[in-house]
């Protein structure tokens, strides 16, 4: 799999069709400022977090676009996604569902995934709208991970497992 920065990156890999393709890249630029942004708030530095990449497979026309910072056990996401008919779906939109999460490492319990803590949802028909979509996604990420350090993330009550002992 491959990692390439947005400047670097083919918006048709996530938007094939999209009808004003410098209005789309503007909206993803904001949305990788406020990704930046949080990384450099939470100090974070090389392979743990940044602006907006694509994520592909040599050989297979589709991506994915990702924002993704994580910092002491907790991470902070953002991405466009569609609905699949199957596995082997590799069409991209539309629809566009726009999600952002707030996840932590479960202290208790090593293999359980990790908590959603916070998440928030939108589904956009057009590639300008889910672009505009994750410009909010990644600001309210932006939002909330000033509000609260990783640390008090990660000792909230719904971070732990309910079935594990105290």
């Amino acid at each position: 799999m491959d990692t390439v920065p947005l400047s670097r990156g083919d918006l048709r890999w996530v938007f094939p069709e999209t009808r004003d393709p410098e209005a789309v890249r503007g909206a993803l630029s904001e949305a990788d400022a406020h990704a930046w942004s949080l990384a450099r708030y939470l100090g974070v530095r090389g392979g743990t977090g940044g602006g907006l990449v694509f994520r592909r497979t040599e050989g297979i026309v589709a991506a994915g676009l990702f924002a993704a910072t994580e910092a002491e056990g907790a991470d902070f996401t953002a991405g466009p996604y569609f609905p699949r008919r199957c596995l082997w779906d590799l069409r991209w939109g539309p629809p566009w569902e726009v999600e952002a999460e707030i996840v932590v490492v479960c202290d208790q319990v090593p293999d359980c995934g990790g908590h959603t803590l916070a998440a928030r949802a939108d589904t956009f028909t057009t590639p300008l709208e889910a672009a505009r979509g994750l410009v909010e996604a990644t600001a309210w990420l932006l939002e909330r991970g000033r509000a609260a350090s990783p640390a008090s993330w990660r000792s909230r009550d719904d971070a732990r497992c309910r079935e594990a002992a105290p």
